[in-house]
């Protein structure tokens, strides 16, 4: 009886489910343009890339050798490629926890009720609204050994007998450029934070007063657990975007000096259009898109099974 009733239904689903994509075909042909778009834009480029990574194919000539995995082998068997994963994730994780804590101080801070905080909260958004690269040239004279303010003020309070060139030294140039980067993308994690901040309902402030809760107890309990989605979201972000980034690093030290500064992103523009050799730049790029999508995939299941605790 059962197989019965479910092959009777059979039918009267498929009509159902036709029925339905028929009055919905003007939705399908409104994102139709979009759904174009992106294919062009951003799937084209992508499969190109793939295909690319599996050739020998410099950049002179129109000329391309079928090699396989022949680039890929090559990368994953030099040591220079493990050495620019640990460069990278040091950029990447520095530079996100960098943003995300001083975005949070400042967020919370501009929440409050403080003399000129509309000013501030206008000024924060300044070092964002600048593009990255004359960012990227004022922090390189800022840190320059002879005529930057820092070591102008270092000397002045005694810090430092002489001028010392930070990012000319192999040991503290990395530091130098995650400096830039988080002074240049916390304002962004700033306003992101301060928005999620500000939808949080006040009830639950003056409950946990009246409770006896301390300050550092409902920001524990009451905003970290709401700010979570938030964080989430801004977190995710500023990892892809810190993860891609190019003009910081290459307008302050072209990923030197002897290539400590140097970052997946910075290799593939090197070795594919410096040098010319578009495969084995493909084939970094291919390697960089595939560490992307296994940390976004996992961050967010990771996210999901946490459920709404933090």
């Amino acid at each position: 009886m059962g197989t019965v009733e479910r092959d009777t239904d059979r039918p009267t689903r498929i009509w159902r489910g036709a029925t339905h994509l028929y009055h919905n075909r003007w939705a399908y042909l409104l994102i139709a343009p979009a759904v174009v778009f992106l294919v062009s834009v951003v799937g084209y480029p992508i499969v190109e890339t793939f295909r690319l990574s599996l050739y020998q194919s410099p950049a002179d000539s129109p000329i391309e050798t079928y090699v396989g995995l022949a680039h890929y082998a090559a990368i994953l068997d030099s040591d220079v490629f493990y050495q620019l994963l640990w460069q990278t994730g040091r950029w990447v994780v520095l530079g996100v926890a960098g943003k995300t804590l001083l975005g949070l101080l400042i967020a919370v801070h501009l929440k409050g009720d403080i003399r000129g905080r509309k000013f501030f909260r206008t000024a924060f958004l300044i070092p964002w609204g600048i593009p990255y690269a004359i960012s990227a040239v004022v922090f390189r004279w800022i840190e320059h050994p002879q005529y930057g303010a820092l070591n102008a003020i270092l000397m002045k309070l005694g810090v430092i007998d002489q001028g010392i060139g930070i990012l000319g030294n192999p040991e503290t140039a990395w530091i130098g450029v995650v400096v830039a980067d988080i002074w240049i993308g916390t304002p962004f994690m700033a306003i992101i934070l301060l928005a999620g901040l500000q939808s949080i309902p006040e009830e639950l402030y003056e409950a946990a007063s009246i409770d006896g809760a301390r300050r550092w107890e409902q920001f524990r309990y009451i905003t970290l657990p709401q700010l979570k989605s938030v964080i989430f979201i801004a977190t995710l972000l500023s990892t892809i975007w810190t993860f891609v980034s190019f003009d910081v690093i290459w307008t302050m030290t072209r990923g030197g000096p002897i290539n400590t500064t140097s970052t997946l992103v910075i290799q593939i523009y090197q070795v594919g259009l410096e040098n010319g050799d578009l495969g084995r730049g493909a084939a970094y790029s291919v390697i960089g898109f595939l560490f992307l999508l296994v940390f976004a995939v996992s961050y967010l299941r990771v996210y999901t099974r946490g459920g709404d605790e933090l």
